[in-house]
């Protein structure tokens, strides 16, 4: 069965544990009788064979070492040249997975110049994150010498937002409601009688939008501990647009869904002008627990980068705990898989343009799920401004947008989800489906459009 239909078997968040930890000791467990109840849902990690640490050498390719660790000790994912965008050089994660008891084994040992930069419980992971850093180039296989058996260690690898380019409206014209072809192609304004997303909660991992911009009134933009500054930038302001700029207030664009409850997660930094945004690993992990701790039903991520075991576990418990993931395939023009769309547990989204032609730079394969317009898509961007952007970022906030309608419609977002994949299938066949139009899904949550 495609996996966007299968059912998902909700459970129940895990209580915090907060790590208070120092560089270079060891750690005794501390247990945490309010959540050994609770162990019971938070599953273990897969447990693999003992990987050796993998420096990565000036050719790239990692080279054969000996074992610097006593075997058994921890679980040691490879650590070797990222697929994509790459890690930041000297640092690592450590995930201490609760135990059965209810407590986090924080017995572990770093090397000589390495230290504890953060830690906190992720409910998601359900393990104590610890964020270690070492000199900017030192080995991140060799910063940590042991941990406690059924630990992870993982690069903390880099993500880059997915929008190709923008390019500048200007400002003046009101509105350009008449340019958003993408509206047009899902008929939504025909649902607007029974829905316009009021009652969705939808989270957006990305760079801050502009909540200045009048257009963006009533995004709630939340600052992840630790993490980036949110300072207004323009793919987080974009993709903020695509899916809850206000309707007919005479100013600009309308969202897909202006009434939906968005949350806006800056975990992503701008790198400068026509770059992509930067999105850490570590900040990505953190925005995920926010949006969960704050209910979110739809979790948009319009960012690409490498396979990371921490992150997939990340994306199956909210798969499991009843949350719609949608994330972008990437702008490369290959068929690799780039993730987190190519997890089983996201919608993975790619674009096409208003006459329904693939967009050339836009990646393929089994990752994409579905084809959503994503060329000259007009949206905001800082300073009550509009531009026009490309790439699969704006297919990504596209499909979330018709999820969030769905799921206002239907209070249920697995209904929703399912709705959305059986109407899209109806329409244009096997995967990947292009968007449906609004109504057909709505019809069959039994929330039906009026007849025209």
């Amino acid at each position: 069965m495609n996996r966007a239909l299968r059912g998902i078997a909700c459970s129940a968040a895990c209580i915090g544990l907060w790590l208070a930890a120092t560089a270079g000791t060891a750690h005794a467990a501390e247990p945490d009788p309010t959540a050994a109840s609770l162990a019971p849902e938070c599953p273990p990690f897969d447990v693999e064979p003992i990987v050796a640490p993998t420096p990565i050498g000036e050719s790239g390719v990692a080279p054969s070492v000996t074992p610097a660790r006593p075997a058994g000790s921890f679980l040691s994912l490879p650590i070797a040249a990222a697929e994509v965008h790459g890690g930041r050089g000297g640092e690592v994660l450590l995930a201490l997975p609760k135990r059965a008891d209810g407590s986090i084994s924080t017995d572990f040992e770093l090397a000589p110049g390495a230290r504890v930069a953060s830690s906190y419980f992720s409910p998601v992971l359900c393990s104590t994150l610890v964020r270690v850093v070492g000199a900017r180039n030192a080995d991140p296989a060799a910063l940590i010498r042991s941990a406690p058996k059924g630990a992870a260690v993982v690069r903390n690898d880099l993500y880059l937002t997915a929008a190709a380019e923008l390019r500048p409206v200007g400002a003046g014209r009101d509105p350009y409601r008449d340019l958003q072809y993408s509206l047009d192609a899902a008929q939504v304004d025909a649902a607007r009688p029974v829905t316009d997303g009021s009652g969705a909660r939808v989270a957006i991992l990305d760079s801050a939008p502009d909540p200045s911009h009048r257009d963006l009134v009533g995004v709630r933009v939340l600052a992840v501990e630790g993490g980036p500054q949110t300072a207004p930038a323009a793919h987080g302001s974009l993709v903020a647009g695509i899916v809850r700029a206000i309707e007919n207030n005479g100013f600009g664009t309308a969202g897909i869904a202006p009434g939906a409850d968005v949350l806006s997660l800056a975990v992503c930094t701008p790198r400068g002008a026509g770059a992509s945004d930067e999105c850490q690993l570590s900040d990505l992990l953190r925005g995920v627990d926010v949006a969960w701790e704050n209910r979110a039903q739809v979790l948009n991520m319009a960012l690409v980068g490498p396979p990371n075991p921490l992150l997939r576990r990340a994306m199956d418990r909210l798969d499991q705990l009843g949350v719609l993931l949608v994330a972008a395939v990437g702008n490369e023009g290959v068929d690799a898989p780039r993730y987190p769309a190519a997890y089983p547990s996201v919608i993975g989204v790619g674009a096409v343009d208003r006459d329904g032609r693939l967009y050339p730079r836009g990646n393929r394969g089994p990752a994409v799920e579905v084809l959503a317009p994503g060329v000259e898509i007009v949206s905001t961007v800082p300073a009550d401004s509009f531009a026009f952007g490309d790439g699969t970022s704006l297919a990504a906030a596209n499909v979330t947008g018709l999820l969030a309608l769905a799921v206002a419609a239907s209070g249920d977002p697995l209904a929703a989800r399912t709705a959305f994949f059986q109407a899209a299938q109806q329409e244009s066949g096997a995967l990947p489906v292009r968007i449906p139009k609004i109504c057909a899904v709505l019809e069959r949550l039994g929330k039906p459009c009026p007849k025209p």
